[in-house]
């Protein structure tokens, strides 16, 4: 099918504002549904080899094709001052008005996006525009405190606030002259003198209040009222959303969930990788073009169970089967409980003596990121072998197992324990042990101890006073096989997935009052039709010319100077010219996360970005710096931008604030 191609468009907004848009248009006789994309990661370089390999693929089987910059980023007129805001909503649902109304168009619209493109497709179809018939969300939350940005799963996350500095990196970048106009410096400037440090809203909100719940998914499910795809991945730092909406939706709705991390399927990392975009496109043939193409009859939760293996920080490809799910919950699942006691997880109920645990502040270094992305290419960004982890941590084995245990849900620990100290956390981690004592992360959870009543109203643990807490570990599905092992870990620490506490707190754990519930396949499960996913299909790329090749290398090491052990990964992200426009692109950055094994106020988050958007005699760097410090009362932020032009200083801020610290 012929496709026109529009590279740049302007979309006006009520306010008088525009948003740059590229267009790929079958030439149709015919007006056609349209699928959109509306993000603020640069339609014209950043994402645009991702989006001509992904969206643009739908235009060759008969759908017109938008993707926007968000206001504030790209060419796009004004300033990105927040994430997810009413401003941003009300923009995406003009855009969908705009798109209904163009000729090209029959006035239906669906909308895939993953991340911060999918919170917007859950928020957008809050809003039920008319001409809105569809969403297909990947890789997203549906709990914006929760899971997001900088509280993930409520603990304040050292490696999160890094989104925070990424985006501080992200807005500083220039709009491109040949598309803002004359006027490009101007807007540049305003971005960079306007543009806040998304952390200073952040710490403001350090609770689950109306900011965080404003434009959330799951403030009000019911306001979703059209079909839902949603998708995400084991090795996702969201692996939790599909069965929340599984579960919370009224809509004709499906899910699917493989091995990869936070990518799209046909380009998932670890594989297996699966045909999706002609997956999608059956989605919304069924939903945009009336057609019945039998979706709606195949497993309404398709799962990628995956099999045991070695712990590595990369894998290409997870060994293991796809199951099927007529929904979740599902009757397929049967709780298994496991009895806490001394060292012992065991299937009956057990009396122990209370058992105590105060973690080396180190612990949780081999972690991996919160964020596993692999978007330069294969990197160290999965958890290692957790046996340092489970040495500074509680951990409960099961005996050797004399049968497979296929794990598919939420596991909970359910603990009674109290602390020394009113401010505590607590970190629990499955692992499958080996023969051989590697150990295998399967799934985490984090509890900041002071919102175990909710995460809205804090409140502080009494000392020495007993209560019982729950869990809940991320979704996972897993076989740990026979002749292995289960582990229960737990820690007081985990760092830098978590801010350490204020204070060096002592646990003490009940195990004859705790318990590990185990959400386990059953031995007659029985499969619903699977969907027959062929090769990944990947379409053209945009023709680019590397000019810089990529580098990373992540490294623990210890500064005897400061007495503190050192995470740093850094990056040359790599130099990219675009062909067809001319523009070079470039980035390096460095995260380091320093913390002394028994000093949790010695915790030093640090992230450092520079970027290069240059054409000819235009040239422009941008460099930002965000650190992260905390004592006993308060976090301290501390921050810097600067921006240049043709090698000339054209803008230089600095942050320093400090916010009390609120139960954490």
């Amino acid at each position: 099918m012929a496709i026109t191609r529009i590279n740049h468009c302007w979309i006006p907004m009520p306010d008088g504002a525009r948003l740059g848009a590229r267009l790929w248009i079958p030439d149709n006789e015919q007006p056609c549904p349209a699928v959109l994309e509306y993000i603020p990661y640069r339609k014209d370089d950043y994402s645009a080899k991702r989006d001509s390999n992904t969206i643009a693929h739908f235009a060759k089987h008969g759908y017109a094709c938008v993707r926007v910059d968000m206001r504030g980023s790209g060419s796009s007129d004004g300033v990105l001052y927040d994430e997810y805001s009413d401003q941003e909503v009300d923009d995406g649902v003009a855009v969908i008005e705009w798109i209904a109304e163009q000729p090209w168009c029959n006035g239906k619209v669906g909308t895939m996006g993953i991340s911060w493109g999918g919170i917007t497709g859950l928020q957008l179809a809050q809003r039920s525009p008319e001409a809105l018939k569809t969403i297909i969300v990947l890789g997203a939350t549906d709990q914006r405190y929760y899971d997001d940005a900088g509280y993930y799963l409520g603990c304040l996350v050292g490696q999160t606030l890094g989104w925070a500095a990424i985006m501080f990196g992200y807005n500083t970048r220039p709009p491109d002259p040949e598309l803002a106009g004359e006027d490009w410096k101007d807007l540049w400037l305003e971005r960079l003198q306007q543009t806040p440090h998304y952390l200073e809203r952040w710490f403001e909100h350090q609770h689950n209040d109306e900011y965080w719940r404003n434009n959330s998914a799951d403030s009000d499910y019911d306001a979703i009222e059209i079909p839902v795809y949603a998708i995400s991945g084991h090795a996702d730092c969201w692996p939790n959303t599909v069965s929340r909406l599984l579960q919370n939706l009224q809509v004709p709705l499906r899910g699917l969930q493989g091995a990869w991390c936070h990518r799209y399927p046909h380009l998932g990392i670890p594989g297996p990788a699966v045909d999706f975009l002609s997956d999608a496109i059956r989605w919304f043939d069924q939903w945009l073009k009336d057609e019945e193409t039998g979706i709606m009859d195949e497993a309404g939760y398709q799962v990628f169970l995956q099999d045991s293996v070695k712990p590595q920080t990369y894998y290409d490809n997870r060994p293991g089967r796809w199951i099927g799910l007529t929904g979740w919950p599902s009757d397929q699942i049967e709780i298994g409980q496991f009895h806490l006691s001394c060292g012992r997880l065991s299937a009956q109920p057990a009396s122990g003596e209370a058992m105590e645990i105060c973690s080396p502040q180190t612990t949780g270094l081999l972690s991996g990121e919160y964020m596993p992305w692999f978007s330069f290419g294969p990197a160290e960004e999965l958890p290692g072998d957790q046996r340092t982890e489970d040495a500074g941590s509680l951990v409960f084995d099961t005996d050797t197992l004399a049968e497979p245990l296929e794990i598919l849900g939420n596991a909970v620990a359910a603990l009674q324990l109290c602390s020394d100290q009113p401010q505590a956390l607590v970190a629990a981690r499955l692992c499958d042990v080996w023969p051989d004592g590697s150990s295998t992360l399967i799934t985490r959870g984090i509890l900041n101890l002071s919102q175990r009543k909710g995460k809205s109203n804090p409140v502080s643990m009494t000392p020495g006073e007993p209560v019982e807490v729950e869990i809940e570990l991320n979704h996972s599905a897993y076989v740990v096989p026979e002749g292995h092992r289960l582990r229960l870990a737990l820690s007081t620490s985990y760092w830098p997935m978590a801010w350490p506490s204020p204070t060096n707190t002592r646990l003490t754990v009940y195990p004859g009052s705790s318990a590990l519930k185990l959400p386990l396949i059953r031995k007659n499960a029985v499969n619903a039709a699977l969907t027959e996913f062929g090769n990944s299909v990947i379409g053209e790329p945009e023709p680019t010319t590397s000019l810089r090749p990529v580098s990373q290398k992540r490294e623990i090491r210890f500064d005897s100077q400061r007495n503190l052990d050192v995470l740093e990964i850094t990056a040359d992200n790599g130099k990219t010219r675009f062909e067809e426009t001319g523009m070079e692109m470039g980035s390096k950055s460095l995260y380091r996360f320093s913390i002394g094994e028994t000093d949790p106020l010695s915790a030093i988050a640090e992230y450092d970005w520079e970027w290069e958007y240059g054409r000819g005699d235009w040239q422009t760097k941008t460099h930002t710096y965000t650190k992260i410090t905390s004592d006993a009362a308060y976090f301290y932020l501390h921050a810097v931008s600067v921006a240049w032009e043709g090698g000339n200083q054209v803008f230089h801020r600095q942050w320093q604030q400090k916010f009390k610290r609120d139960h954490f």
